[in-house]
């Protein structure tokens, strides 16, 4: 176990294990601390969405976890009577991929874990149990205890808290960690031989006995079942009960892989840094399952922060730049948790009268057109952005701060998705518009200093698969835009300007001004 490192994670759950993906292939010195021995068997997080598939993509492992994958999958509530209250079906990819699906969560560790040996800088210490994590002003101080029992200290420029909800970093470090835990406790079901007709997420919007079921790759599937204050608890996860209320939904599976009783919770730190400590997924914040967001809301912090991380730990941007991830991600956390509270509470009414209430708001909302089409599409999750980020230029107007898309690019190499020509790190995009000719030369000195790539992408051309996509996205025919490594649009500057555009970013992205000169930023020249 090395005396230093730049970053320490401790937890390697699917976060620990995705930001450590990402730091590694920057080159960042990283250090992964979990307690267990080896990965997690059983499945804990479920759902995905886009964003995560499209990290997976970012560190070349998609490809492994694709097979694992229940795609497309579509969403139905149906109230205590069978009718159905709403639906959302789209299948129309967003940021390239699927709109939501399903995942087993040893297959989707496994993705990730089995390649990082691939990443040198990177080191995996299993079985090991992190103790005091003291911030030093200069260095973070670990005191970890490895399988023979000694105690081993680690100094690191920075550590990230992914052990979970009940963090022991995140408590002694002093972070409190407000919320509610709801009162309701809900019987999760896990089985394997599923046998039930219906492949969707499905809401069972019963007063009687609210659940949910959402299928899963490999022929299996989820149930969870809420108890009622008359139920036996101490029995109630019992698999011949499990047995009895999945029979009484249609469905007798060949086995139960587990049946556990979960209470489920809505809580978020009061900050996610403190000094050199910093947390992520769900030390930083819990979220009731009902959006599917919680490990997708881990993602996006390992995304968000990964790249700020590396930048500072590689002298390119000041320790400061770090503060923004708490500004980033806060809001859109607490959208995502306030969302999937309200569907708690819209499935989850055990009174018959507001139920019936629950059923006629939803079946009249379901019976307008628009409505509808709004529910089918799924525009019902908040879209990624990282408003009110000092590290957009608002001044550009939309779509700056939000997610890019990633349109298929034809270019005569053949199609692409837009990822796949961006590369890990910051991107200038030219549409029409060579970069390395539009910039000026502080300019240039600022892309280099960022390490951005500089794409220019020569044709708008027209079809289905074509730059036209990324055109009518951005508003503009041509001109630059300016991609962040997490895929955000930083900036946006229409063809025809003149002088320097990027000097905002020196003081927002807090760049050293030695890592400036002499700096030159990466080219390539795309055909379409």
């Amino acid at each position: 176990m090395p005396e230093t490192t730049d970053v320490a994670i401790i937890g390697a759950g699917p976060v620990g294990l995705m930001l450590a993906a990402l730091l590694g292939q920057q080159g960042v010195a990283t250090v992964l601390l979990e307690r267990r021995h080896a990965p997690f068997t059983e499945p804990r997080a479920i759902a995905f969405d886009p964003e995560t598939l499209r990290c997976f993509q970012r560190i070349g492992r998609l490809d492994a976890l694709a097979p694992t994958l229940e795609l497309d999958v579509p969403v139905a509530y149906y109230n205590g009577d069978g009718h159905l209250l709403g639906r959302v079906t789209s299948t129309e990819p967003r940021f390239g991929f699927s709109p939501r699906g399903t995942f087993y969560q040893p297959e989707l560790e496994s993705a990730i874990a089995e390649d990082l040996g691939a990443w040198p800088s990177l080191s995996v210490f299993r079985g090991v149990e992190v103790g005091d994590v003291a911030d030093l002003g200069d260095r973070v101080h670990l005191s970890v205890k490895v399988p023979d029992g000694s105690v081993q200290r680690i100094a690191a420029r920075y550590a990230v808290a992914c052990e979970g909800g009940a963090s022991r970093t995140r408590e002694r470090t002093g972070i409190g960690f407000e919320g509610a835990t709801f009162e309701e406790k809900w019987l999760v079901v896990d089985v394997q031989g599923d046998d039930y007709p219906h492949r969707e997420i499905r809401f069972f919007c019963d007063p009687r006995r609210p659940a949910l079921t959402l299928p899963v790759s490999g022929n299996r599937r989820r149930w969870e079942f809420l108890l009622l204050p008359s139920d036996d608890e101490a029995r109630f996860a019992d698999h011949d009960n499990a047995r009895a209320l999945m029979k009484a939904c249609g469905s007798s599976p060949e086995a139960v892989e587990r049946s556990l009783i979960y209470s489920f919770h809505a809580r978020i730190a009061d900050r996610f840094r403190a000094g050199r400590i910093l947390l992520a997924g769900d030390a930083a914040h819990v979220t009731p399952p009902f959006a599917g967001q919680g490990l997708n809301g881990g993602i996006r912090d390992a995304a968000n922060l990964a790249w700020k991380i590396a930048a500072v730990c590689q002298g390119r941007m000041e320790d400061s730049l770090l503060d923004t991830y708490d500004a980033e991600r806060r809001a859109h956390t607490k959208a995502m948790t306030s969302l999937a509270v309200r569907l708690g509470r819209a499935i989850m009414p055990t009174s018959p009268a507001r139920a019936l209430v629950r059923d006629i708001v939803m079946r009249s909302a379901w019976a307008i057109p628009a409505q509808r089409r709004r529910m089918e599409s799924g525009d019902i999750i908040p879209g990624p952005s990282v408003a009110r980020s000092p590290l957009v230029n608002w001044r550009a107007g939309a779509p700056v701060g939000n997610m890019m898309p990633q349109p298929v690019i034809r270019v005569a190499a053949g199609n692409f998705l837009l990822d796949e020509l961006l590369g890990s790190g910051f991107c200038i995009i030219g549409l029409g518009v060579d970069p390395r000719e539009a910039l000026s030369a502080n300019d240039q000195a600022i892309a280099g200093a960022l390490q951005a790539r500089l794409l220019f992408l020569n044709e708008v051309s027209v079809g289905d698969a074509t730059i036209r996509d990324l055109a009518c996205w951005a508003g503009m025919e041509q001109g630059l835009l300016v991609v962040r490594p997490d895929r955000f649009l930083a900036d946006r500057i229409p063809a025809g300007f003149a002088g320097d555009r990027l000097g905002w970013m020196r003081d927002a992205y807090h760049i050293v001004p030695a890592s400036m000169p002499g700096q030159a930023a990466r080219s390539e020249r795309i055909a379409a």
